[in-house]
């Protein structure tokens, strides 16, 4: 069993964790797709820097996490916007306030559903708790994002939902598992990228109400 971090690194973790789930609520709020990736980026940063103050196996997954999903992945993101020239999320399918109503509600549930279960220690009901809320407002970002950019960031953030899952079990799965995470994860962006600017190319909109009307 592992030793208990020092306490101003348990506090700073707890702090950079909390910004992180900020991010998630950003995301929301937002309809520039640009800032958007800005904010993922940023959370990515936080959680990576959360694993690397962990140490042990936390490190190598935190680096990972700074540069792929801090750098890579949004660069990559960065360069399909260029290439299908879309700035922002135009009428979504739900109000920014109300949307950001319903990522406060999910996250009231995550929290109360851990806090109820016997035998978690606080911190790791805490995390759980913040790994299923992340994952939940991703989920969420994709039910209520038009632009198909909007719903691939839905995706990145359930990813560091599962990130964050990783950080409450101390790191004890693998850290293959991440890595093997991480890179499909890669693979995919760089698919989508392709599948988007095909779409572009082909149907002149990225808007997935119109290309649902297309299947009918």
């Amino acid at each position: 069993m592992t030793a208990a971090p020092p306490f101003w690194i348990a506090q700073t973790v707890t702090f950079l964790t909390a910004l992180a789930l900020v991010c998630a609520f950003a995301l929301l709020a937002f309809r520039s797709l640009h800032l958007g990736i800005r904010v993922y980026a940023a959370q990515s940063v936080l959680l990576g820097l959360a694993g690397v103050l962990l140490g042990g196996g936390g490190v190598g997954m935190g680096v990972l996490a700074i540069g792929l999903k801090g750098a890579v992945i949004p660069w990559f993101l960065f360069k399909m916007m260029e290439e299908i020239g879309v700035r922002r999320e135009s009428d979504p399918y739900v109000p920014p306030a109300l949307s950001l109503g319903v990522g406060v509600a999910l996250a009231l549930l995550s929290y109360a559903a851990f806090k109820a279960l016997p035998g978690l220690s606080p911190s790791v009901a805490g995390g759980f708790a913040l790994s299923l809320t992340l994952m939940l407002l991703g989920l969420w970002s994709m039910a209520v994002g038009r632009k198909v950019i909007a719903q691939i960031l839905g995706i990145l953030v359930v990813e560091n939902g599962l990130f964050v899952a990783a950080i409450s079990t101390e790191f004890r799965l693998p850290i293959f598992i991440e890595l093997g995470l991480a890179f499909d994860l890669l693979i995919a962006v760089m698919v989508s990228s392709l599948l988007v600017s095909r779409i572009r190319e082909t149907y002149l909109s990225i808007d997935s109400e119109r290309l649902n009307r297309l299947k009918g």
